[in-house]
């Protein structure tokens, strides 16, 4: 028995070395980091938000912390309200479980026993669906819209110096570009 539970949680560990990106603070490429060319007036929050990523590793986060991609996204405001809806959900769990009527599984089953009051269990059937629905909806909400925030407004920040470093810059025949005197129009929003 001990040796089938070592082989498991050896083949565990040996998986999770070969994932997408579940990675335990592995050394990467990128501490030799090659700084782009930035727009001077580009401010240090945006230049934050487009080197974030979302991995794996961060949906597993989102399962722990509630609202953490928000949190990352840096929209705190969505993030503070999916940490109480889904603190909300726990505490209509937290309810249901100690409250020692039913038993969860009696209630998720809906199988009530023979001598429920059938009121009091619809009640605590409602409350533990709605309680996991709460859980659930918010993580899933923070993951799926938490990325399009991201994507959103990368593309923006994007969108807002892109047009402005066309306008400055001629690329020549080699990688770099050369900054060459120039008239041009400026459009902010």
């Amino acid at each position: 028995m001990k040796a089938l539970l070592s082989l498991i949680i050896l083949f565990f560990f040996s998986v999770s070395v070969l994932a997408q990106d579940l990675d335990i603070y592995a050394k990467k490429k990128n501490s030799n980091y090659e700084l782009p060319f930035l727009n001077p007036q580009t401010s240090f929050e945006e230049f934050q938000i487009l080197n974030r990523t979302l991995r794996m590793q961060d949906m597993v986060y989102a399962a722990i912390v509630p609202g953490y991609i928000h949190f990352k996204v840096k929209d705190p405001t969505l993030g503070y309200a999916l940490l109480g809806a889904r603190t909300s959900g726990y505490l209509g769990l937290y309810y249901v479980l100690t409250d020692n009527s039913y038993s969860l599984v009696e209630l998720i089953n809906n199988n009530p026993p023979n001598s429920a009051n059938s009121a009091d269990f619809n009640t605590q059937k409602n409350i533990t669906y709605t309680a996991l629905g709460l859980i659930i909806g918010s993580y899933l909400f923070d993951w799926i819209h938490g990325r399009h925030r991201l994507e959103k407004k990368q593309e923006l920040i994007r969108y807002k110096y892109g047009m402005k470093l066309s306008l400055g810059f001629k690329p020549t025949q080699g990688f770099k570009q050369q900054a060459i005197p120039t008239i041009g129009l400026r459009y902010s929003f």
